[in-house]
């Protein structure tokens, strides 16, 4: 069974700290370049709407607005109960008590983050203090964190590239500027990029579970031993709930409940709740004019990671409007820095009051723009055009012969979503309305299109694999074309076609008959794979492999098994194979392992360490003497690797087991012109002479023997 897919953990975007809750003075301008983002700056903070965080004394009082249902926005009332300095690093946090039967009720709701709270000055003004954002599980009373807004307002606002997602371009807004850090480029020299130390291997012999809890960017903590699991209210070390960012509902629509429980702790890992809900534009017809569908403060903010047959949507709140910039949240989503995310207005089915965390459930009514910025301190967006998306194409043959099945997905794009849900898709289109029967084998063809032109294919079996297991291989290559040090390459499409059988075509490698044990060079290695099929009746596979024509004398290891243990000796005879140190070479690892099929059996002769691989290019059977002027050359990118000769065995059954001999290869025999058949020439005696050719003695096939008349098998 193929464990699902693995992903890394991106590092914690420290530049957002800085841009976003450092000393109040207004940053220097700096040129425009196309690695440099406009900010706004103090010019957007307008202090006759927003409130600084120093002026904030304990017993202000005020109020929020959220939507409770539907899509009116309503007020709830607030009291500053204290201002928490250096909650975050360089940020305050405004702690206030909520006031009013409904939240008396619910507690802190998850969905309600970005809701603007505003509080009365001296004068008597309402004005904005910042976003509501934080809260305990399993509070009694209505207490949470306030994200200050002059923090918010500073974040930037970026136009990633729709085509290769690489630079982003700067947005003219008024005020300063802050140049972001390098995208995806090597240093100077020689960037190598391994698969292997990126944790990108295949996913079929990787650990289970490896993948799901590293999905994407970890910022906010999910382990007990910190903040705890928003989902669970899980406890930290001394058994103490922590004031910790309020999760984000991801309302799904278009799985089944048995797939649902196999994605959501996936989810989970990321700080999104996922719950159960209706598909997008779900709202009951004249709920309420157009002016729900319009992103406004204390609105709903509804983020579609994946529409069409199956829906994802992560709902939170939009904090403030100020021209065509959008800000909400009050926290990360997944604190990735320029994000290309589709963002829009929604609609709240109702409340869910919960001893834990009381949550939202919600949909998206009308895409309204694109979320830009993905801060530490909340997200920034601008409304008018969607980003683009990605198509996802499955057709489904399923076991039970009701003929296939068309399912069409929108994904968006993001470095590391897009696997996961991409993934979350493929599994939805294949369990459809049943489940996979217990016992299954799977084919899929699947063609991903990048944005640089480059495609890959993958082309597999899978036997009793469940449906959230079966497509880690394409979150492995969507994630290294994304996550490598030279170019941030994007899906474009994906395309594909998946056929159930409900049977388990697999087999276990019982046992290896190798004849004989002394060749010579150009002689054929035969052998007899004995296989026991699942349920079924052994058999036996002859297989076969030319020995090299200039193959030396020694002793050699021949190695038959299934496709784990070829890319466990590929790794370690030939590393190069799976290192890069470029766009084009990532491309060639991926299309290289993208072709290792399971239902195969592999034959490996492993030769000599004669081998020597300058970046990706393979130098084989080279001299010792020259071999080892490579190896002291100095280059970082030199490495050596075993020379070995593989043919590949097509079965129809995924093959499971390996077996290894020893084997001689014996000096090959001179030539004598004119010879007779059957005739060779042993080497020169010393001093000079030969002696007499000697005929050699037929070789007998097991079971027949020669007749001399006319060749008939022996009875």
């Amino acid at each position: 069974m193929k464990p699902s897919l693995l992903t890394i953990v991106a590092p914690l975007p420290l530049w957002l700290f800085a841009s976003a809750c450092t000393a109040r003075a207004e940053v220097p301008a700096a040129p425009a370049t196309p690695q440099t983002v406009a900010v706004p700056a103090q010019n957007l903070f307008d202090p006759a709407r927003h409130m600084h965080v120093s002026e904030v004394k304990p017993g202000m009082t005020g109020y929020g607005l959220t939507v409770f249902h539907g899509t009116k926005i309503e007020k709830f009332n607030v009291e500053v109960l204290s201002v928490l300095k250096n909650f975050n690093p360089k940020c305050d946090v405004v702690l206030i008590r909520c006031k009013g039967d409904y939240l008396e009720h619910t507690g802190s709701i998850a969905g309600m983050s970005g809701s603007p709270i505003f509080l009365t000055d001296a004068a008597g003004h309402d004005r904005m203090i910042g976003a509501f954002a934080y809260g305990w599980p399993l509070t009694k009373d209505p207490v949470a964190g306030v994200q200050p807004i002059e923090y918010m307002l500073r974040l930037p606002f970026t136009r990633t590239s729709d085509e290769s997602n690489v630079k982003p371009t700067a947005v003219t807004v008024p005020g300063a500027a802050v140049a972001l850090p390098p995208a995806h480029t090597g240093p100077a020299g020689h960037s190598a990029w391994s698969m292997a130390d990126a944790g990108m291997l295949p996913v079929a012999w990787q650990k289970p579970g490896a993948w799901q809890m590293t999905s994407v960017n970890q910022s906010r903590s999910t382990s007990a031993g910190h903040a705890g699991d928003r989902s669970t209210g899980m406890l930290g070390d001394e058994g103490m709930p922590r004031l910790e960012p309020l999760a984000t509902p991801l309302m799904t629509s278009g799985l089944s409940p048995q797939l649902f429980e196999e994605l959501a702790p996936r989810f989970r890992a990321a700080g999104l709740v996922p719950l159960q809900a209706g598909i997008g534009g779900s709202a009951p017809a004249g709920a309420g004019d157009d002016s729900g569908n319009k992103l406004a403060p204390g609105g709903v903010l509804a983020v579609p990671l994946l529409t069409g047959d199956m829906e994802m949507t992560a709902i939170g709140t939009v904090t403030e409007v100020i021209g065509d910039h959008v800000w909400g949240f009050g926290h990360p989503f997944n604190n990735e820095g320029p994000v290309s995310l589709p963002m829009g207005a929604g609609y709240i089915n109702g409340v869910i009051a919960n001893l834990n965390t009381s949550f939202k459930l919600g949909s998206l009514t009308q895409a309204r723009g694109t979320l830009t910025t993905d801060g530490s301190v909340g997200v920034a967006g601008l409304s008018g055009q969607a980003p683009v998306t990605i198509p996802i194409d499955i057709v489904v043959h399923p076991a039970d012969g009701s003929g296939e099945r068309a399912y069409h997905f929108n994904a968006s794009r993001h470095p590391k979503f897009t696997p996961l849900i991409s993934a979350a898709a493929f599994s939805a289109a294949v369990s459809g309305s049943s489940e996979l029967p217990p016992l299954n084998t799977v084919d899929y063809d699947m063609v991903l299109s990048f944005t640089n032109g480059q495609t890959v294919s993958l082309s597999n079996r899978a036997v009793n694999a469940n449906s959230g297991d079966l497509f880690g291989d394409a979150g492995v290559v969507m994630q290294a074309a994304s996550d490598n040090p030279f170019q941030r390459v994007m899906v474009k499409k994906i395309t594909g076609t998946v056929k159930v059988r409900a049977t388990a075509e697999s087999a276990t490698i019982v046992d290896v008959n190798v004849p004989k044990s002394h060749y010579h060079p150009g002689d054929k290695v035969k052998a007899f794979v004995t296989y026991q099929p699942f349920r079924g009746a052994e058999g036996i596979l002859p297989v076969e492999l030319e020995l090299p024509h200039d193959l030396p004398h020694g002793h050699y290891q021949l190695v038959i098994s299934d496709a784990q243990r070829y890319f466990t000796d590929e790794q370690q005879s030939k590393p190069f194979r799976f290192t890069a140190e470029n766009i084009g070479d990532v491309f060639s690892v991926l299309k290289d392992v993208a072709a290792i099929r399971e239902n195969a059996i592999y034959v490996r002769l492993v030769q000599r360490p004669d081998g020597v691989a300058i970046g990706h290019t393979a130098l084989s059977r080279l001299p010792s003497s020259r071999r080892e002027i490579l190896l002291a050359s100095g280059r970082s990118n030199t490495t050596p690797f075993i020379s070995s000769t593989v043919k590949i065995v097509p079965t129809d059954l995924v093959m499971s087991g390996a077996s290894e001999f020893a084997i001689e290869v014996e000096a090959a025999s001179k030539a004598v012109v004119g010879a007779p058949r059957g005739i060779k020439v042993e080497p020169p005696a010393q001093g000079g002479k030969s002696e007499e050719p000697k005929k050699t003695p037929p070789v007998e096939t097991p079971g027949k023997k020669e007749s001399p008349k006319d060749n008939t098998p022996a009875k």
